[in-house]
């Protein structure tokens, strides 16, 4: 199986895990409207931190790498091209990583983009982890 296969055979699972978090159909009207919300997620946050990673310091966090930072972004962009919902949260894990994460009572997912370059994605159901799974 080519990188190319495999990484998309990633991108479907990642799609399937976070299924609750896709735009409804129907919404072709929400797509500019969730389009200008990903655009944001990357001004206000991905590029921001890329371009001043040390703002992150300040915080007493170990700052993503810029590796890390574009690994984030790729995603960014692809989730958004897959139709998922803008993420409420985006923010920086304290270890080099960046989690997005989406919250719709009783449910939360978040993907977590490691500081190694792994993807973890957990989906929560009142609390309780219902699933998990990681791709390196």
């Amino acid at each position: 199986m080519s990188q190319i296969e495999t990484q998309e055979n990633v991108f479907d699972e990642i799609k399937t895990l976070l299924k609750d978090q896709s735009m409804p159909t129907g919404f072709a009207d929400k797509r500019r409207e969730q389009h200008e919300g990903w655009q944001t997620v990357l001004e206000k946050w991905l590029w921001k931190w890329d371009r001043d990673p040390s703002q992150l310091e300040d915080d007493g966090i170990a700052a993503p790498s810029a590796e890390t930072i574009q690994r984030a972004c790729e995603m960014a962009l692809r989730l958004r091209d897959l139709g998922l919902l803008v993420p409420q949260r985006v923010a920086a894990t304290g270890d080099g990583g960046i989690v997005f994460a989406w919250e719709a009572k009783p449910a939360l997912s978040t993907l977590e983009v490691d500081a190694d370059g792994s993807i973890e994605v957990v989906v929560f159901q009142n609390a309780q982890v219902v699933s998990r799974q990681r791709f390196c």
